[in-house]
């Protein structure tokens, strides 16, 4: 049966959607997010349903009976677990950032591994403590009791975490638990009654500020200052840290290195990880001299340093605000006053009402034609040049 707008999503009496979830990604079946017009979407935020084929269809936002392992009432949402499962590869901040921006429920410190573990089929349950669970269901007439098989399906599944995995929860006090101390005030002043010895300790915290640059004799002293003018970073390209982006980590290489489209979902299908940075080689066909440029790709700004920022070149955009929070750039019309911005779609879609004030090129791709790929991408490689011509000539140099 066709899903009609008008239909509300429903979920089989047999099939639970933290059952469904952990089938379908144990057996790498695809599960399709639809909008509330009944349209395929990738993006999750506009999702209002999730199918899982033939078998059923929730809401996206149905709780599911994996309990949060710091609460008794608390059940984590699908679209929590959904969001879990593609972001699991990310740090615990990142992923807490971005669940955090998107509004969705995160998953805590203490339930990750067990989690994943479970969804992924590595276990067969959650942990020992899910037989707790098991025991409360079948005293209130569930599994192991005389009620119906349905007050059992109302079992919630949990986690116990360890002391320190609980503590850990907060993540500024498990960064600052790993943090140690080489110099503090105490130790500083308590170096004798004189503070001479204070500026040989800031030279140790801070070695490279006050090294004295090494020349090389045989050199006339403007080529070292060329030389160290001419090493800079590489041109930087940032792509959305969604799953569900047109292009993102999966799919960034075969896309710009290999000039063909892949989508993403196959690649996570096929058991790909997510790269935390790739590098790219990319001959410039606007120079006379073959200068081969290495283009770093990464979908995360968090640890950028000023010159990370000054590099930044090209930036692929779904459409989604969020995507710049905590830039330095306050909005997305400044960060694509500053770089070249990319809005990525089907040649037979239309782009977001978002972006029309952002400032941003179109890169239309062909839904099924992958024989245009090359062409596509070839002309994107000379806007990007194009763009390193006219704004950032350092790099060309």
């Amino acid at each position: 049966m066709a899903f009609s707008p008008a239909m509300a999503p429903t979920t089989a009496s047999s099939s639970d959607p933290l059952d469904l979830l952990r089938q379908y990604t144990t057996q790498r079946r695809p599960v399709e997010l639809l909008d509330k017009d009944g349209n395929l979407t990738t993006d999750l935020l506009t999702a209002t349903t999730v199918r899982f084929g033939e078998d059923a269809s929730f809401a996206r936002d149905t709780p599911t009976s994996y309990l949060r392992s710091n609460s008794d009432s608390d059940q984590y949402t699908l679209s929590a677990l959904m969001h879990f499962l593609d972001n699991r590869d990310q740090s615990f901040y990142d992923y807490m950032k971005t669940a955090s921006t998107m509004g969705l429920q995160a998953v805590s410190f203490g339930d990750r591994g067990a989690l994943v573990d479970y969804l992924t089929g590595k276990t067969p349950v959650a942990s020992s403590s899910a037989h707790a669970g098991e025991k409360r269901a079948g005293e209130d007439g569930g599994i192991g009791g005389s009620g119906s098989n349905e007050a059992g399906r109302r079992t919630r599944v949990r986690t116990q975490a360890p002391d320190d995995a609980v503590l850990a929860s907060d993540p500024a006090r498990d960064i600052m638990r790993r943090e140690r101390s080489l110099v503090t005030t105490s130790s500083a002043l308590s170096s004798g009654k004189s503070f001479a010895r204070v500026p040989d300790l800031i030279k140790e915290l801070n070695p490279s500020k006050h090294a004295k640059p090494v020349t090389d004799a045989t050199k006339p002293p403007g080529a070292v200052r060329r030389q160290s003018q001419r090493k800079r970073a590489n041109p930087i390209i940032v792509v959305p840290a969604a799953t569900t982006a047109m292009i993102n980590m999966y799919n960034v290489q075969a896309l710009l290195g290999e000039h063909k489209f892949v989508d993403s979902r196959m690649v996570m299908e096929q058991g790909g990880a997510k790269p935390r940075e790739i590098l790219i080689d990319h001959v410039l066909t606007r120079s006379s001299t073959e200068q081969t440029l290495k283009f770093r790709v990464v979908d995360s700004t968090q640890d950028f340093t000023d010159a990370d920022w000054n590099s930044l070149v090209c930036v692929f955009t779904q459409g989604a605000a969020w995507q710049f929070k905590n830039w330095i750039w306050k909005t997305p019309e400044d960060v694509f006053n500053n770089a070249m911005g990319l809005y990525p779609k089907f040649n037979d879609e239309k782009p977001k009402d978002s972006i029309k004030t952002w400032g941003i090129s179109l890169l239309n791709i062909e839904r099924s034609k992958r024989h245009m790929d090359r062409a596509t991408i070839v002309g994107l490689w000379n806007n990007i040049e194009q763009y390193l011509a006219r704004q950032k000539p350092d790099f060309l140099v």
